[in-house]
Order: C-alpha cells, then structure tokens, then sequence
C-alpha cells in the first residue's frame, strides 16, 4: 500500500496499474529498495515520468528501516515524517492499508463535497475551511462509504469532467446537479 499510494501522488491509477506488478517485483520490500542506486528506482519509474519523486522514495525506504524497522507507521503523524509523504498521502496509507477512520482529502472528494453542498471549493488541493469541516461526515463511523468505495465513487460517477449525475444516488440533494438541470431547462 506504502509504494502504491506513493507512485499515486499526482498520477492516475490506471497509469501506475500498468507498470506496479514490474516495479514490486524488482523491489520487493523496503531493504531492496534502500539499497537500490538512484538509477535503478528512476529506471523502474520510468514509465511513469516520476524522476523527481525519485530521492524521496529511496529517502523514505531509508527512513522507515532507520526508524521504524522497516514496517509502516500507521498513525497519520508518524507517516507525515517519512521524506516525500504529504498529509493526503499519509491519510490515504493509514485508512486504506490500516482501516483507521480518517477521510483522504485530495481534489477529488474536495470537488465532490463543493457539488453536493454548493460551497466553494477554495484551494483545489487543500479545500476551504468550510470543506474541510465537512469532512469527518465522510467517514464510515459516520455512516459514510469506505474510503475505497469513496474514491470508486469519484473515478467512476462524479468524475471531475462528465460527471454521471443520472446514477448518483445524492442527485436529489445535489447542488451541483440542482443547478445543472436548471441550466438545461433555460
């Protein structure tokens, strides 16, 4: 989960599918990919145009084998430590590989929360403080979806171009929907 959200930051999943069996089979735990050289990993990421994203990989291999024994932290503060985790990333590690009820606020669940509330969405990859107060009522103690059908939800039906209003279940209390079939009407 550690590598696969890692190669995900900025990339679209279908991009990283095509090329993760290959990467984990070259390295396939964190002692391997400490002790890789820098040409090796941006090699095996080539594909997927991460040079930059590089060090920071090598670094938090390094980093988790010095200070966690090579296992991954699941508290979203130990993994913001790791050299090249963000907060959303971190998030993401910790609800979907350790089930810990927290929502991972990236563009996608903050452009969903702007249309169905109406609210601005502020800065695109940080939200607005009104969002980003909305976002503990996304989480499955709170009845919302898991995190995995959440960011289903956003790739498959409210998608950022197109979205599938017809088959959303929350059209009927949508703004964006409201406002969208208004639009058509006139």
């Amino acid at each position: 989960m550690f590598l696969a959200e890692f190669l995900l930051v900025r990339t679209r999943w279908d991009v990283v599918a095509r090329v993760f069996e290959e990467i984990v089979s070259r390295f396939p735990d964190l002692y391997t990919l400490a002790n890789a050289s820098e040409e090796e990993i941006a090699e095996a990421l080539s594909p997927l145009g991460l040079r930059k994203r590089v060090p920071f990989l090598k670094k938090a291999a390094v980093y988790l084998l010095e200070h966690h024994r090579g296992k991954i932290p699941c508290d979203v503060d130990e993994l913001k430590k790791v050299p090249g985790l963000g907060e959303y990333t971190a998030a993401a590690i910790a609800a979907l590989a350790f089930k810990k009820d927290i929502v991972p606020a990236d563009v996608n669940v903050f452009r969903f929360l702007s249309r169905l509330t109406g609210l601005p969405i502020g800065h695109p990859t940080k939200g607005s403080i009104e969002l980003k107060a909305l976002l503990p009522l996304l989480s499955p103690s709170r009845g919302g979806p898991t995190v995995a059908a959440l960011l289903d939800f956003l790739r498959t039906t409210c998608r950022p171009r197109k979205p599938l209003c017809e088959r959303c279940r929350l059209s009927e209390i949508c703004s964006f929907r409201r406002n969208r079939k208004r639009s058509d009407e006139t």
